[in-house]
This record gives structure tokens, C-alpha cells and sequence, in this order.
């Protein structure tokens, strides 16, 4: 991965979760399937495993409240 595209992921992160959200749909919607080759194996379960951290940690806020 690039330098720049290293410090546009930075960027996302240190966003607001609800702008993290708009990002994403909007990537979402600008990139289709076709346009690039199909995730390995390794690449879908790393994917998996960040987006279940990430909805623990939101269970964990709506727990907390």
C-alpha cells in the first residue's frame, strides 16, 4: 500500500464512527465488484474478523449506557 493511501486509511480512522459510516457507504456505492480481482481466502477472513471487532466494540458501547 502507498504512503498516501496509508494516510487516507489514517484519516478514516481518526474520523467520528458516524462519519466513518458515510465514508464507507459512499465508497460502497462508487466501487463495484468488477472492478477489481476476487478477495482471497485470507483477505475475507481478515475482513470478517475486523468488522466482528468492530460490532463487539459497538455492542459494548450500547451495553455500557
Amino acid at each position: 500500500m502507498s504512503s498516501k493511501a496509508q494516510a487516507v486509511i489514517q484519516d478514516f480512522n481518526s474520523l467520528p464512527q458516524i462519519e466513518q459510516l458515510a465514508v464507507y457507504e459512499a465508497i460502497t456505492r462508487k466501487v463495484t465488484p468488477s472492478d477489481y480481482e476476487p478477495l482471497s481466502d485470507e483477505d475475507l477472513a481478515a475482513i470478517a474478523a475486523e468488522t466482528f471487532e468492530l460490532l463487539d466494540q459497538e455492542e459494548n458501547r450500547c451495553q455500557s449506557r
